[in-house]
């Protein structure tokens, strides 16, 4: 287990964000049965499943010399296991113009996604809760497909990809031993908003946070977004971080997150 970080200035968040989404999801698809492919210059992890989202390059130091060859490869083994990905380009990516080398190489830029951080010491001291609204972190597996189906319809995923997830994540752990902690927003019983949560590289990392169209501007996104926090903050930990979607920044803004960078988003798929 990491260190936990202790250090909340703008230089640490930042660095934080890069090294949880990078150790949060090797860890994630090493649990669900992924691949994961780490060396010192690159890491591509991918689930060989159909959202983009699983299937992904988060980190890379690549030298001019091998730059083309290890782009190539990257190509080469998502057209092997027939999956779109992307390759997330942060601070600390280099060589400083692999966007540009990504383009010439069939990659699409998709803009931009803010890295966001929290102290979590800043957060209050208990969870709100909008009337008729309960957040539960996932304890079985009958919860857990249903975490699935609804972090799925709130991002707009196709029905094969909640399949293809319930499958995979059901290899995780459900206790403190798992890759990542699941919680879902219930309305009046209802199923209707997740989150997740990975303790890596020291720090709280969120991911998948989504309510589905009919519960959003009710509060229930704070509520989910919170319940992770407040549980790793009880667990020591001193720093959260995610990345934002144009829809969430507002919510993460009014809970105290402060934006770092931006990463660079490019995205191949098979032909």
């Amino acid at each position: 287990m990491s260190e936990i970080v202790r250090d909340v200035s703008p230089e640490s968040l930042a660095r934080a964000n890069e090294d949880n989404l990078a150790q949060g999801l090797a860890d994630c698809a090493r649990a669900y049965g992924g691949e994961v492919r780490e060396e010192p210059d690159l890491l591509w992890c991918s689930l060989a499943i159909p959202a983009a989202g699983w299937n992904r390059v988060p980190r890379a130091q690549l030298a001019s010399e091998t730059l083309d060859e290890r782009i190539e490869w990257v190509i080469a083994r998502a057209r092997a296991l027939h999956v779109s990905f992307l390759w997330d380009i942060g601070p600390s990516m280099r060589p400083t113009d692999l966007g540009d080398h990504l383009l010439r190489h069939g990659f699409t830029d998709i803009g931009e996604e803010p890295a966001m951080g929290v102290a979590l010491a800043d957060l209050p001291d208990t969870l709100p809760l909008p009337e008729g609204v309960t957040v539960e972190r996932v304890r079985d597996r009958a919860a857990q497909e249903q975490w699935v189906r609804v972090s799925c319809e709130g991002f707009g995923m196709p029905t094969s990809a909640a399949e293809a997830e319930i499958v995979a994540m059901a290899r995780d752990d459900l206790g403190d031993a798992g890759a990542a902690s699941y919680y879902l927003a219930r309305l009046h019983g209802e199923p209707v908003a997740t989150a997740a949560l990975t303790l890596a590289a020291g720090v709280a990392g969120l991911f998948a946070v989504a309510t589905i169209e009919a519960a959003r501007g009710r509060g229930i996104g704070t509520a989910v977004t919170m319940a992770p926090l407040l549980d790793a903050r009880a667990r020591g930990y001193c720093v959260g971080v995610l990345q934002a979607s144009e829809m969430g920044y507002p919510v993460y803004a009014r809970m105290g997150f402060t934006e770092q960078f931006r990463y660079h988003l490019y995205h191949w798929k098979p032909e």
